[in-house]
């Protein structure tokens, strides 16, 4: 982050992401995390609830260049910001594993089956520049505007439609521009899939059939011919998603909007310890990934993302890690290709054609990608770094990262699996671009 503010434009004058780890103190019983928590189908409807707000304040020694000085932090949260859905934490420690294979464990999945995987993007928000300076753009004044919603997310449903059935895909975005990403969310669930993928929709999604195993829908699929629609044309994307098991949950952050308009990376690294926190109990594996990016599997497999997690993180073949880093492959998608159609047509291409592949593979791997992790051993997201300590994780269970994230086939997942498709609208290098073949 110093590097990039000396010397990147974009981030002259910004701040750092702090992450604080609290522990909420034992107090009066009614005023316990847990005795709160049991109120929470109320916390809508009583004002008195609403009111309760948990409030810190601490201390730091600075050193600003040639001076010190020491500052005050500070923060207030309402209670539903803090709240879990059970805050006895040593009821969930007691079903935590004891070992990386511990099948008693709540945590540990018998099968690929059972894996609850959920996978993140966010924080998402609109933005715009004020007096030459970002800001977060005003929901009355933009009436266009789609909040948090990325406009890549039409996209990327579409293949974890395929290759995620059952999973879940939180979305988080700046709770001042909620009710309009909820609006646009919405807008999107309920849009026929014939007029959401135009070409490919009725390629891949037109058996009733097919939806329903909650099977790998492969990528070969794109490259036949229209079906005729077992289901009818009036099928919309909460239809499909339904069928295939996949639920959609978006979360707001309350955070002051200098967060996102004055730090690097726009609030990831403070909202990711969040997460580890606030949802890890839920499932057993998480992905923290962008949202413009989508998770492309190699052409020779026939498993779902969850199949080739499992193997990762539980099987008998484990690596017994506690998380993995995923492979960024860059595309960059042209102003002439910025519809899904053409989108959809660059990662079936990159899958389809082995030379095209290889190469990428080789060449367009150009920064750090995010993260894939067991919840039951992660101590904090930090976006591109599945944190972990020793006394967080199983017996068996190792931190996997690399000295200097040396790319290797245990700590990183592999291309032969599934990869992260980074779909840029900005070129950082122009082989690594849709539609582009590879040099000769």
């Amino acid at each position: 982050f110093v590097d990039w503010q000396q010397n990147d434009e974009r981030f002259k004058d910004f701040g750092y992401p702090w992450t604080i780890d609290c522990m909420m103190p034992n107090g009066i019983k009614e005023l316990t995390c847990r005795e709160i928590s049991k109120m929470e189908k109320e916390i809508d409807t009583r004002d008195e609830v609403q009111s309760i707000y948990f409030k810190t304040k601490f201390t730091l020694d600075g050193w600003f260049d040639i001076w010190s000085k020491s500052f005050d932090v500070r923060s207030q949260w309402p209670w539903a910001a803090l709240m879990t859905h059970d805050d006895d934490r040593s009821k969930i420690a007691r079903n935590l594993p004891k070992s990386w294979n511990d099948k008693s464990s709540a945590y540990v999945p018998a099968n690929a089956g059972e894996l609850k995987l959920a996978h993140v993007e966010g924080p998402g928000y609109d933005k715009t520049t004020y007096h030459d300076e970002l800001a977060l753009k005003s929901m009355l004044r933009h009436q266009e505007s789609t909040g948090g919603v990325h406009f890549r997310l039409v996209s990327n449903l579409f293949h974890l439609i395929r290759n995620a059935p059952g999973s879940t895909h939180i979305v988080a975005v700046v709770d001042g521009q909620m009710n309009r990403s909820h609006q646009a969310m919405m807008s999107l669930l309920n849009s026929k899939i014939t007029q959401l993928y135009p070409k490919y929709g009725q390629m891949v999604f037109g058996n009733f059939d097919d939806l329903k195993k909650w099977e790998l829908i492969p990528l070969k699929k794109m490259n036949g011919n229209r079906k005729i629609l077992t289901w009818g044309s009036d099928l919309t994307l909460m239809d499909v998603l339904r069928m295939r098991g996949i639920k959609i949950k978006m979360v707001p952050i309350t955070t002051t909007s200098q967060s996102f308009e004055k730090s690097v990376c726009g609030g990831q690294y403070t909202f990711a310890p969040y997460l580890a926190a606030r949802y890890a109990a839920d499932y057993q594996v998480m992905m923290f990934i962008d949202g413009d990016t989508a998770m492309i599997e190699n052409s020779n497999r026939k498993e779902t993302i969850q199949s080739m997690l499992y193997g990762r993180f539980f099987s008998t073949d484990s690596s017994k890690c506690a998380g993995h880093r995923l492979r960024l492959i860059e595309q960059y998608v042209k102003p002439e290709d910025e519809n899904t159609d053409r989108v959809l047509q660059c990662t079936r291409d990159l899958s389809s054609s082995r030379e095209k592949w290889d190469y990428t593979m080789k060449n367009c791997h150009l920064k750090e990608g995010h993260i894939v992790v067991r919840t039951d051993s992660i101590y904090a997201f930090s976006v591109h770094h599945p944190d972990t300590l020793a006394a967080y994780t199983p017996e068996g269970v190792e931190d996997c990262i690399t000295p200097a994230n040396k790319e290797t086939d245990r700590y990183f997942v592999k291309e032969s699996e599934f990869v992260q498709v980074h779909l840029r609208n900005r070129q950082r290098k122009p082989e690594c671009t849709c539609f582009a073949n590879p040099p000769k």
